[in-house]
């Protein structure tokens, strides 16, 4: 779990299933793609789930509205896992 702040709101990025289990550096490459949408995160309705593209993959998350807004990494898809519409892998799309 990862607490923070964008523009003094407080902010928490967890990774939610137990299937997403990264290196530390992928964890932190991660975090830090997540956090660098910065205010779009508080945009998102309560329950609404989101991707993003990323060099090494599709991140998966899923943001719940509480006391504090908290971002669910659902899933990182790594590009090997990635196909396109003529089944090609290693695409980002």
């Amino acid at each position: 779990m990862y607490r923070t702040s964008i523009n003094d709101q407080e902010i928490i990025v967890l990774f939610s299933s137990p299937y997403v289990s990264l290196s530390p550096d992928t964890t932190k490459h991660v975090y830090e793609r997540v956090l660098s949408l910065g205010e779009k995160l508080f945009q998102f309705q309560d329950g609404q789930s989101f991707t993003i593209g990323d060099p090494k993959g599709l991140i998966v998350a899923q943001v719940k509205k509480r006391d504090l807004t908290t971002v669910y990494v659902e899933h990182v898809i790594t590009k090997q896992f990635m196909y396109n519409e003529q089944g090609e892998s290693n695409q980002i799309m």
